[in-house]
């Protein structure tokens, strides 16, 4: 007998189903999420509207990525019934109902403004002609609890009809969807068109001072060729890069990489009486050169270090091969590279005597993956160009990392640390592990001798 769906959906098994879900619900287990971000021009300005829609309800909706509890000020819910708390406990922004229902369609109203965020990417970028960017990281959402599971999100963007998307380096008009992953991406709504060129996509702002639009449109392509031809050539789709500017009472600047993206924005108001200024002007450049580093990095932050207490890796090498770049393409920023290596030195020093590398990203010293990063990676460099008579060098151990994490070696120290073996260098290994050891004493030793290496 041909048994069909209506034959087999009694009372009591759509009790059990209903029953089930329930269970799946109390369980924290996520169900699937629908995530819809629209621009809207309306008569008090423009507005961002975020909403969710889940496939089963939920008693909660939590956040991937939670820096901080700025989501509980900056995202308005649109139902009263709604609110976002910071759980103290699990360290996350919550969404939930005050009454205590199951969540299935949330809004909020956004703010669309830039927010320095210690440990991650910004969530809007704004431009000073109106278009914005955004990380659609920030957006990523679970209901109940995220797992290790949940790495896909679907999102729709849909903007005004006098504004474009830029995603992927291409240009969509009203509308777009897709699948997003990982750590995100950074999207552009406005009007301005990309520059296209042989090397990348860029959207620079217009409101920049000319010398800082003119080191973007000059300097990034010649860092980019530098660690093209230091590292591995980049592959795939062209990389896009987003300058955003915003001329406000502030004094912030931040930038960053995702997988094919270069992005930073300047929220301040003094950039034009800066950008002349030559220790601001290397101080530039050394952004630009860290941010184009972590683009010829393996694949991503993930394909470098296994977790926050390892960021030194890719932290510090970024750094260190922006004093490279610097000494080799601008033969006046020798003094600058060389001041800011004993600075790193310096605050790395001060830093340990208060946390440990393994510690810091928990203590709010983030910073010490860039400097005691930096002058683990300098001491590598020259103990690998000492020991091979200047045949290689640090760029030979990223490379040979690279080949290592894409044949499947784990990302991380130990995966480091045995590419430097062949260097026969033992003193510099334990010197390296001093330095990353939960032991203060001994990671002030083990950076004092790394920034002495070799002699």
């Amino acid at each position: 007998m041909k048994i069909t769906l209506r034959n087999v959906i009694t009372p009591a098994l759509t009790f059990f189903i209903l029953l089930f879900t329930n269970c799946l619900v109390s369980a924290g287990i996520a169900s699937p999420i629908n995530t819809i971000i629209e621009k809207a021009q309306t008569d008090n300005g423009a507005t961002w509207v975020l909403s969710y829609t889940l496939d089963t309800p939920s008693e909660r909706l939590v956040f991937i990525r939670n820096p901080d509890s700025s989501r509980v000020t900056r995202w308005l819910p649109i139902n009263s019934d709604i609110e976002i708390v910071y759980n103290i406990a699990e360290q996350k922004e919550v969404v939930r109902s005050k009454t205590g229902k199951l969540i299935s369609n949330v809004s909020f109203s956004l703010t669309p403004t830039y927010k320095h965020l210690g440990k991650d990417y910004a969530p809007f970028s704004p431009f000073s002609d109106g278009g914005n960017a955004f990380h659609s990281g920030r957006l990523f959402a679970c209901a109940n609890a995220c797992t290790e599971k949940d790495n896909k999100w679907q999102l729709t963007l849909n903007v005004p009809s006098d504004e474009h998307i830029v995603l992927n380096g291409k240009v969509t008009k009203h509308s777009a969807s897709w699948t997003d992953n990982n750590d995100g991406r950074v999207v552009y709504v406005g009007r301005q068109q990309p520059i296209i060129t042989d090397d990348v996509v860029a959207l620079i702002d217009p409101g920049l001072p000319k010398s800082i639009k003119v080191s973007l449109e000059e300097d990034i392509p010649n860092m980019m060729a530098f660690f093209s031809h230091s590292l591995n050539p980049l592959k795939g789709e062209k990389p896009m890069l987003l300058a955003s500017y915003a001329n406000v009472d502030a004094h912030s600047t931040q930038g960053g990489t995702l997988p094919n993206q270069i992005f930073m924005h300047w929220n301040r108001q003094d950039l034009n009486e800066q950008a002349d200024n030559s220790s601001f002007v290397n101080q530039t450049l050394w952004f630009f050169a860290h941010e184009v580093a972590h683009l010829y990095q393996p694949g991503s932050t993930e394909g470098v270090s296994e977790n926050e207490e390892q960021s030194w890796l890719h932290e510090g090498s970024a750094d260190y091969f922006a004093a490279i770049a610097m000494n080799f393409l601008y033969e006046d920023a020798n003094s600058y590279v060389e001041n800011r290596m004993t600075r790193a030195f310096e605050s790395c020093t001060e830093g340990l005597a208060q946390t440990t590398l393994a510690h810091a990203y928990k203590n709010g010293q983030f910073n010490l993956y860039y400097s005691c990063g930096m002058i683990m990676h300098r001491a590598i460099d020259s103990v690998v160009q000492q020991k091979t008579f200047g045949e290689e060098s640090l760029f030979t151990v990223w490379k040979r990392l690279q080949k290592a994490v894409h044949s499947g070696m784990p990302p991380g120290t130990a995966t480091f640390l045995t590419l430097l073996e062949p260097y026969d260098a033992p003193e510099l290994i334990k010197a390296i592990n001093n330095a990353t050891s939960d032991d203060a004493i001994k990671a002030i030793q083990g950076i004092e001798t790394l920034y002495q290496l070799p002699e």
